[in-house]
């Protein structure tokens, strides 16, 4: 494996250290670790696309309420 020295400050050094998992896991691991566990592995269906263009077709022709309007009608 290739190393390269990257530069950090002490603080994102420390922040880097709470995250370990034992004591010798190294910086490349625990950062690999976080950025792995941001990353969706599942990608989104056609059904929520869909739903999710109905909504913002709905916002931009105003077929929307607000929410205090909404409870109001529903007495919640």
């Amino acid at each position: 494996m290739e190393s390269i020295p990257i530069r950090i400050r002490k603080e994102t050094k420390e922040s880097l250290t709470k995250f370990r998992t034992h004591p010798r896991e190294t910086y490349d691991e625990v950062i690999s670790r976080l950025m792995s566990s941001q990353t969706d592995r599942e990608p989104v269906s056609e059904d929520t696309l869909k739903a999710i263009e109905e909504g913002l077709a709905d916002i931009r022709t105003r077929k929307t309420r607000e929410l205090n309007e909404f409870c109001d009608a529903h007495g919640v």
